[in-house]
């Protein structure tokens, strides 16, 4: 390809000089380079193809968006993302009220009886009460605040189960009536027998049965008490008695063991004195035990 690209000053090209004459052979001679005049002519001519190709795929771009953008917008707000791919769910009637719900109709017909707090009630009732057959017995009106007591122990409650036993502490310490205090606690042994008194109930009955003078009696209660609860939890206070009955029967062997088993369970010394006492050698013959026997 001749070299027809490439200027001059047309004085140098159409003289005729020597000079003239080697510049028109050298552009009539074919290129044997690249030429920078050609090749910026070609990349002109590329970038106005590539321009004229991106003109129809922009501008179908550009009307695309316009129409977008003016597109009526619907009355709610779509959902974003994929969400909006998902069915909407059918509206749910609002859930009625939970009181209201629950709530059972009432007859009109029929008034509502509102039940009274008995045991409130109850509970005010048996304190009134406790306290007024203590102000009886502070007053020294043994016997009107043992009657209270019974009042209050006709029931099947603590409050009554403890009244019983007042009574009869009562009847036995204020009165000084062993006999009407011991079938107050036979009564109550029959009614309370799991009660919370049950092991001061049946001290206090052994108790009662020796000054009373039925110390056979007592003596095998005292027996009987041992092999149970009541043994577990007053045993030491069950040998004490039991050596207490034998030594004022005249038994002071069986006395000395039940005493040396008491101190043994823990009794004070103290308490084992009038045993110790009425089985030394120097003390006296007991009196004859056959006023005591059942």
């Amino acid at each position: 390809m001749a070299r027809t690209d490439l200027q001059f000053p047309e004085r140098l090209v159409d003289a005729d000089s020597r000079s003239a004459a080697l510049i028109q052979r050298a552009l009539a001679e074919p290129a044997l380079g690249p030429s920078e005049q050609r090749s910026w002519q070609r990349l002109q001519e590329r970038s106005r193809r590539a321009s004229a190709r991106w003109v129809w795929p922009v501008l179908a771009f550009a009307v695309a968006a316009t129409a977008l953008l003016l597109w009526p917008k619907p009355s709610e707000d779509p959902a974003l993302g994929p969400e909006v791919l998902l069915p909407r769910p059918a509206p749910v009637a609002p859930a009625a009220p939970l009181d209201s719900a629950l709530r059972t109709p009432e007859s009109p017909s029929l008034p509502r009886v509102e039940k009274p707090k008995a045991s409130a009630s109850a509970a005010g009732s048996a304190d009134s009460d406790t306290a007024a057959c203590v102000k009886l017995a502070q007053t020294a009106d043994y016997e009107a605040a043992a009657a209270c007591y019974g009042k209050l122990a006709r029931g099947s409650s603590m409050a009554s189960e403890l009244a019983l036993y007042e009574k009869a502490r009562l009847e036995s310490k204020a009165l000084g009536q062993s006999a009407r205090a011991l079938a107050t606690l036979d009564e109550h042994a029959r009614r309370f027998a799991g009660g919370v008194l049950a092991t001061e109930v049946g001290l206090t009955r052994i108790e009662l049965l020796s000054q009373l003078g039925r110390r056979a009696e007592a003596l095998s209660a005292i027996e009987q008490g041992l092999k149970g609860p009541l043994g577990r939890e007053r045993g030491a206070d069950l040998l004490l008695l039991r050596a207490e009955l034998l030594s004022t029967q005249g038994d002071c062997a069986a006395a000395l063991e039940a005493a040396q088993k008491a101190r043994d369970a823990g009794v004070h010394p103290s308490r084992l004195e009038t045993v110790e006492r009425r089985c030394s050698p120097a003390a006296p013959a007991p009196a004859s035990s056959s006023a005591g026997a059942p």
